[in-house]
């Protein structure tokens, strides 16, 4: 394929498509566990970076060697694990460097031991707009690979660094379609956190849509399953309720997680605030306020137990891989 004259400079995609039919050719004759996993939503605010984080944590604290990559301008992974303007927050630069120049997707440090992170930021626009650039470009073609080679942008930096992790977490800005069809492309399994308001829904079915064009270009990605979050736990007639309207939404493509995450706003503003998970938060115990240090326990108690479902579901998702 030719070098394309973009906005950024030459960019040639003739070895992101190379490397992305190899990875094809490797997934069609290889027992490959699925390792890489998207959470998104199209809309915003509905707990997408915080749960990544959250489960990020909880994965590395059992062993697993975890890469955490934000694709998202805002950056709010930085403030969850507290390395907001430290060396490590490097505002998306290492991703540019990965998908614009081809070098290797290297995390910018270790946040907490195991679990590894590349930043997003405001450097990201510099993807964003080449992105768009690509597809446009590509819309001019008349081969069908060519037309689609754009998306595999992500799946081939990923699949370089793939056999270094156990999990590979992706962190999807809501209102990027060309992120997040690179995120499905170049991902295993799909998590879409969801409130249960209208617009929350409307995003998961945004979601969905992208979820059918990039299962095209990547056959082998499975929705996991969709989490409901900021609910009130207390109110379990109306949990119910919410997850069988997420569940119509869904047209049984996927499970609604039993584990639902609750609404906490003074624990989840305490918790990003000292840039530490919930789960961590109790090494903080007398410094904060008992009422909300309550409320914070919790909250970890949730994305622990959603942790345990998480890990069901892919240990599940693994072995139907195997039986296959």
């Amino acid at each position: 394929m030719a070098t394309i004259t973009a906005s950024f400079g030459l960019v040639d995609l003739s070895a992101t498509r190379d490397a992305h039919e190899l990875r094809q050719k490797h997934l069609d004759v290889t027992p490959l566990d699925r390792k890489v996993v998207v959470l998104v939503n199209g809309k915003g605010g509905v707990g997408k970076s915080s749960t990544s984080a959250a489960l990020a944590y909880d994965l590395a604290a059992i062993g697993n060697r975890v890469l955490l990559i934000e694709m998202d301008e805002q950056g709010n992974n930085c403030e969850d694990l507290g390395i907001t303007g430290t060396a490590m927050d490097d505002r998306g630069a290492a991703q540019v460097s990965a998908i614009l120049d081809g070098v290797p997707l290297v995390p910018t440090g270790e946040a907490r031991p195991n679990l590894f992170v590349v930043p997003g930021g405001i450097e990201l626009e510099h993807i964003v707009e080449e992105l768009y650039v690509q597809r446009r470009f590509a819309s001019y073609m008349d081969d069908e690979v060519d037309k689609n080679t754009w998306m595999c942008m992500y799946a081939a930096a990923i699949n370089a660094v793939r056999d270094e992790y156990d999990v590979i977490i992706l962190d999807v800005a809501p209102g990027s379609e060309v992120l997040q069809l690179q995120a499905l492309v170049a991902g295993d399994m799909v998590m879409i956190p969801s409130k249960s308001d209208p617009s929350s829904r409307k995003g998961l079915r945004v979601v969905a849509r992208r979820f059918g064009q990039a299962l095209a270009q990547n056959p082998r990605i499975r929705l996991l399953g969709v989490l409901l979050f900021a609910t009130n736990t207390s109110a379990t007639l109306v949990q119910k309720q919410i997850k069988q309207n997420l569940e119509a939404d869904l047209g049984g493509a996927a499970p609604v997680f039993k584990q639902a995450i609750r609404h906490v706003e003074a624990a989840a503003v305490a918790c990003r605030s000292n840039g530490r998970v919930p789960q961590e938060m109790h090494e903080l115990k007398g410094k904060v306020e008992p009422s909300v240090m309550k409320s914070i326990a919790s909250l970890a108690s949730d994305y622990r137990a959603l942790g345990m479902e998480f890990l069901q579901a892919w240990t599940a998702l693994n072995k139907e891989e195997d039986a296959a």
